[in-house]
């Protein structure tokens, strides 16, 4: 079991929901800090806990655990670190802080919290609580477990998980399951079950899209966890059927939605489980959700639903598509949008399914039938015979003309007929628009609006991995194999060189991700409290590498 050894800047370091209880509110969590060994506790006030060792060759750094050369740090719980160290650690705060010794422990206060590091020997513990006499007692007391047991615990949760099937990507595979690991929250915040989120660092809330494509990673070696991210997010839902895109707790969320992909996340557990009890648990609820399309984001009643857009938002007109910027709402017009009807498409196909798989044929009609109308109007409305291609379609009644990863969601919903797939088919080989070293931008390379700012021209990993899956459909085995295997040797060129699993990346192959723009320019040294980067430790791109990987 080869497992990552990779030091550097942007690795989460947290305790798991899936090793017990931790926190989304005033989460206990870390990052970690270029050499020397640093583990910066992200807060209103940073607290660092570093251990001077500068050379330091590791051979473990995965998201509770960090060992090398005489350095082991383990978490012991959602509060405590423990650690065995050649060199003396220390701790520090990135701004005001009272600090005191007490009973023989450094301690440092602020954030409303009291932090205690205390040493013995070569073993120290630093320990987060409410006041510093329980700071200090928790930490003496959690000196006296068993540091190596620890560690061999997390172990045996990587040893237990299926083999990786690609030994060129072992490292990278076992990373991706550190970044699944993680970003999972124990219950709170109203939710009953264990949730999900892109990146406990920074935006640790539990959002609708991301945690299906967390569910499906996880449905491959965790089925479990993978119906508690599904279930969380449908614990959400509004009796109307909406659920919102982000949800910081049961009852404060956003008021905007995201892609239709539930079902698909739903079947795809079934797939793994056999579990028809599953399926019964959550068809209704998505059916509410499907039918709210149509009834609420259907404005100039075509067929077509659209997404919300706030024009007057400049860097974000959009997120409701999960394509914040992308130049395709550059346009103050209305759209009619080809993903968010083929998504439509694509999860009343799996909801169908699910419904003749519970023997609801009527059900399965209904919904066969909303696909089928869906499907009509994106190739009479958002097909374009000159260009070969589906658009975005202004109220107006006129094509955008722009290109985009979303122009080929007719083949992952299986909306389009074979010449038109082998349309879109070159259109992906076409090295000056969506065949550059990294397939595939998210917008033409030959747009006068691409670049590399997020959605307006970097490679995406869940638009990929929807590509792929559509081509395979129409039978373009070769070209989805291209793609796949370009896509790896991308994560982990950058993994290799970064130890980061990232949210985006460059088409070109040549700007190291955490310096592409993200709604605007990054400083020369990236850290996330200045600006926001592509994010490290992102958990759908460390899904569906995975997914890839195993394929």
């Amino acid at each position: 079991m080869k497992l990552p050894d990779r030091y550097n800047y942007g690795t989460l370091f947290g305790f798991s929901g899936l090793a017990g209880e931790n926190r989304h509110v005033d989460d206990f969590i870390g990052m970690l800090m270029p050499q020397p060994v640093t583990v910066r506790f992200d807060a209103k006030i940073p607290v660092r806990l570093s251990v001077p060792m500068p050379d330091a060759k590791m051979r473990l750094v995965l998201s509770d655990v960090l060992e090398g050369d005489g350095l082991l740090l383990v978490f012991a719980d959602r509060n405590t670190v423990l650690g065995r160290s050649s060199v003396q650690p220390q701790i520090s705060a990135d701004g005001p802080a009272d600090s005191e010794i007490s009973d023989g422990a450094q301690v440092l206060i602020c954030n409303g919290f009291c932090y205690a590091l205390h040493i013995d020997g070569d073993r120290f513990a630093f320990c987060r609580a409410s006041s510093v006499p329980d700071a200090v007692a928790a930490a003496k007391e959690k000196l006296a477990l068993d540091i190596d047991a620890l560690r061999d615990r997390v172990l045996a949760y990587y040893e237990a998980k299926p083999k990786c099937r690609r030994p060129e990507y072992e490292k990278l595979y076992y990373k991706c399951l550190a970044i699944n690991r993680v970003n999972v929250y124990s219950p709170q915040n109203g939710i009953d079950c264990r949730f999900t989120t892109p990146d406990r660092l920074p935006h640790h809330h539990m959002w609708l899209w991301d945690s299906m494509f967390h569910a499906m990673a996880f449905a491959q070696y965790d089925p479990d966890m993978a119906k508690d991210a599904i279930r969380a997010v449908l614990q959400c839902q509004r009796p109307d059927g909406f659920i919102p895109h982000m949800m910081k707790s049961r009852t404060v969320t956003s008021a905007i939605t995201q892609p239709q992909v539930i079902a698909w996340a739903v079947l795809t557990v079934y797939r793994a489980t056999g579990d028809r009890a599953f399926l019964a648990e959550c068809a209704d609820k998505i059916a509410n959700y499907l039918l709210w399309f149509p009834a609420h984001r259907d404005e100039n009643h075509n067929g077509l639903p659209e997404w919300e857009t706030d024009f007057s938002n400049v860097r974000c007109r959009c997120d409701e598509s999960g394509m914040d910027n992308s130049p395709r709402f550059d346009t103050t017009e209305r759209l009619d949008a080809i993903d968010a009807a083929c998504f439509l498409v694509h999860d009343s196909r799996c909801l169908a399914e699910i419904y003749r798989i519970l023997e609801n044929g009527a059900e399965a009609a209904r919904f066969d039938a909303l696909a089928d109308g869906t499907s009509k109007q994106i190739n009479a409305l958002l097909w374009d015979e000159d260009t070969g291609a589906y658009y975005d379609r202004t109220f107006s009644g006129k094509l955008t003309g722009l290109l985009s990863c979303c122009s080929f969601l007719p083949l992952f919903a299986g909306v389009c007929d074979d010449a038109r797939a082998q349309r879109l088919a070159l259109l992906l080989r076409d090295p000056e628009k969506f065949a550059p070293p990294v397939p595939v931008p998210s917008v033409a390379c030959d747009h006068p609006d691409y670049g590399t700012d997020m959605w307006r021209g970097c490679v995406w990993l869940n638009f990929n991995y929807f590509i792929i899956t559509g081509l395979r459909r129409y039978g373009f085995d070769a070209l989805a194999d291209e793609i796949k295997e370009k896509t790896l040797a991308t994560v982990n060129r950058w993994f290799e060189q970064t130890g980061q699993v990232f949210e985006f990346f460059d088409p070109q192959n040549e700007t190291a991700p955490w310096h592409l723009n993200r709604k605007g320019e990054q400083p020369p040294v990236p850290d996330y409290r200045i600006r926001y980067h592509a994010i490290t430790d992102y958990n759908w791109s460390a899904c569906f590498t995975m997914l890839l990987i195993q394929e």
